[in-house]
């Protein structure tokens, strides 16, 4: 995958403000949100292709550390390290299962009329298959502090 110029310079301007490295065997992953690079300090670094994805993602893991949580229903969730809102980049913290990644494609608030978790679970179940409870009740308590979490499937959460 060829990754733009202007990422690669945005990425390297918040490491060099930081004192930040970026490993040349470290890990690299992408999705149709961002680019994510592992750290030397063994963070990682998310550089947002849209500033209206980076705002919804940045405000969902503030609401979660305002409130000191660290851990949801058993699952861990990245934490906020560090972000610069004018490059569109979060510095969040590795974790491992079980988890919850992703938050671009939340909706924060009031429940808004087209979120659905009875079509969230006849659309996801059949993945998760015995663990579906668990995701559930992790979707509810999501939704408590007013977290709508509708992209549900195995590559953002992960039970084991």
């Amino acid at each position: 995958m060829g990754i733009p110029d202007s990422v690669i310079d945005v990425r390297d301007r918040y490491c060099q403000e930081r004192g930040e490295h970026i490993p040349s065997n470290g890990e690299f992953w992408w999705g149709l949100d961002a680019f994510l690079w592992q750290t030397a300090s063994d963070s990682i670094l998310k550089v947002h292709r849209y500033k209206d994805r980076f705002a919804k993602e940045l405000a969902a893991y503030q609401r979660l550390a305002d409130r000191h949580i660290v851990r949801l229903q058993g699952f861990r969730f990245p934490q906020l390290l560090d972000y610069d809102p004018e490059l569109h980049i979060l510095e969040l913290s590795f974790v491992s299962p079980p988890y919850i990644l992703d938050f671009v494609e939340v909706y924060l608030g009031d429940r808004p009329a087209s979120f659905d978790l009875d079509r969230i679970e006849t659309e996801s179940r059949q993945q998760f298959g015995r663990d579906w409870l668990e995701v559930r009740r992790l979707l509810e308590a999501l939704m408590h502090f007013g977290i709508y979490y509708d992209d549900v499937h195995n590559q953002n959460i992960r039970l084991r």
